[in-house]
């Protein structure tokens, strides 16, 4: 199999709890999934099977929708409520307004510091596991965009955010980081991702409908929709095959649909099937970077 599944993930268990069950009914076949949801989130989880796992750093640049709850007035070790909430005393009784006048900051290109129980690599050790484990570190700011943020709901001391962002943007630490502006903090309650890029909660099918082969291929959207963000390219058969033997070749035999000044192009074949992510070597060669080898060819 190649393709895409749109995993609708349940509050509770891992995301990679959620590829285990699935890999335990595609062997041999590999299976992976781009963009970690904490145990606490719920929604879209991209889980990616057979030759598509290679098409996880491609996946990772789609750009996720978020709605996210959270309680003002309190703190916790986790940003979230895996830990203990501690409240504030001197916390200030904000309103819908004074979030709300807060927002414009948080948009466009913003420096974000990851929550202490998160994924992030730490000296060769997850963040999380050297919190859990009592020690003391600092954790890197890191760059991510926030392409569009509001309040859609606010019932004092809780606020819903609604968001689209790009990858690396932690959820949590948008939410405390609005309510230090005002002198408060406040943990995240729940949380649901509710896109990434053209895969909806929508169209998302659930773990528990998952018991075959045949039931996931039935739910399989095909890889070519995770790069549909891509320049794309219509080479011939040829054209593709020289791909595959690592030859260079003329941008004048890709047939892309638009001009484009990008670097990186997906090779589409006449059946519409992904069979290349491809790359500018030279002004106008073009080369492989990845093949898609499908056994039907």
């Amino acid at each position: 199999m190649f393709g895409i599944l749109n995993l609708r993930k349940p509050s509770g268990p891992t995301s990679r709890d959620c590829v285990n069950s699935i890999q335990k009914l595609m062997r041999p076949d590999k299976v992976g999934h781009a963009g970690t949801l904490d145990p606490l989130a719920s929604g879209v989880l991209l889980i990616l099977v057979g030759q598509a796992v290679r098409l996880t750093d491609a996946v990772h640049t789609l750009p996720k929708q978020y709605i996210g709850t959270f309680q003002l007035g309190v703190t916790s070790e986790s940003t979230d409520c895996e830990t203990p909430l501690i409240p504030l005393n001197s916390a200030p009784m904000l309103d819908r307004t004074a979030i709300e006048e807060q927002l414009p900051s948080f948009i466009g290109s913003i420096e974000q510091s990851p929550p202490k129980y998160s994924a992030v690599w730490i000296g060769g050790q997850r963040a999380h596991e050297l919190a859990r484990a009592g020690k003391e570190f600092d954790m890197p700011s890191r760059q991510v965009l926030i392409e569009s943020l509001e309040v859609t709901s606010f019932e004092y001391p809780f606020f819903e955010l609604k968001m689209t962002c790009g990858t690396g943007t932690y959820v949590r630490s948008l939410g405390r980081d609005i309510a230090r502006k005002l002198g408060s903090d406040a943990v995240m309650t729940k949380l649901v991702r509710t896109a990434i890029g053209p895969f909806g909660l929508e169209s998302s099918c659930l773990l528990e409908e998952l018991t075959s082969r045949e039931s996931i291929e039935a739910h399989l959207a095909p890889a070519r929709k995770g790069v549909d963000h891509w320049p794309q390219a219509f080479p011939s058969e040829e054209t593709i095959l020289h791909f595959e033997q690592g030859k260079q070749v003329n941008e004048s035999e890709l047939n892309l649909v638009a001009e484009t000044a990008g670097d990186f192009a997906a090779a589409i074949d006449s059946n519409g099937r992904l069979r290349a992510l491809i790359k500018r070597v030279a002004k106008y060669s073009w080369r492989a970077d990845k093949c898609f080898l499908l056994k039907e060819h």
